[in-house]
């Protein structure tokens, strides 16, 4: 099992520690947050919101793509803004990209500002999941969809991952979390990836 103190820096890097954490996790997080930007489906021109946005790898490689209009990343640690900001400095001087420190229960942005969001292993940390999605949902567009990303509960990720730490939920279970969010269109894909399950809920906001 990862130890706790490990698993607490995974949830919100911080001090000397968080800065190797978040360099690991920059690299084990590559084929998962690619999985979630292929399910996402972004469109030229649009602009996406990444809830927990670490290290910024998924944004910089949206904007380096130009597959999106305006990007944009909240996260709770400071360790992480200050990754993301300075992987994404260039985008962010051209007005193409914003990094905030903040919790995803608060987004600093107006309501319907973005086409689309994701947010890829942090569901777990969320005292009150409903509430942080429920935040989301507000800040997306009608037509707007949102790409949830996370290991779903199962006897091997309750081995690996001490519970004090992560709330892990059957797809089931984040499935009706997000329908009482708001969503009003739900599928979830699961990949096996070997032993860690990687579970994608796409929701949806019905066009008004």
């Amino acid at each position: 099992m990862k130890p706790e103190w490990i698993a607490r820096q995974s949830s919100r890097p911080r001090g000397w520690l968080g800065q190797i954490v978040a360099r690991v996790m920059s690299y084990e997080t590559i084929q998962v947050n690619r999985i979630a930007l292929d399910e996402l489906e972004v469109g030229a021109g649009e602009s996406v919101l990444d809830v927990g946005c670490g290290h910024g790898r998924t944004l910089a490689a949206l904007e380096r793509e130009g597959k999106a209009g305006f990007v944009a990343g909240i996260d709770p640690s400071e360790v992480m803004v200050s990754l993301a900001s300075r992987r994404l400095h260039k985008a962010m001087g051209r007005g193409r990209a914003e990094i905030r420190h903040t919790e995803s229960s608060r987004i600093p942005y107006e309501d319907g500002r973005f086409d689309a969001a994701l947010a890829v292993h942090v569901l777990y940390f969320w005292p009150d999941p409903a509430a942080d999605l429920a935040e989301i949902r507000r800040v997306l567009r009608p037509g707007g969809r949102l790409l949830l990303g996370y290991r779903p509960d199962d006897a091997a990720a309750r081995a690996a991952l001490p519970s004090s730490v992560y709330a892990l939920r059957s797809t089931a279970e984040v499935e009706k979390l997000l329908l009482a969010a708001g969503f009003d269109s739900v599928h979830t894909h699961v990949h096996p990836l070997g032993g860690a399950p990687f579970a994608c809920a796409r929701a949806e906001v019905l066009a008004a």
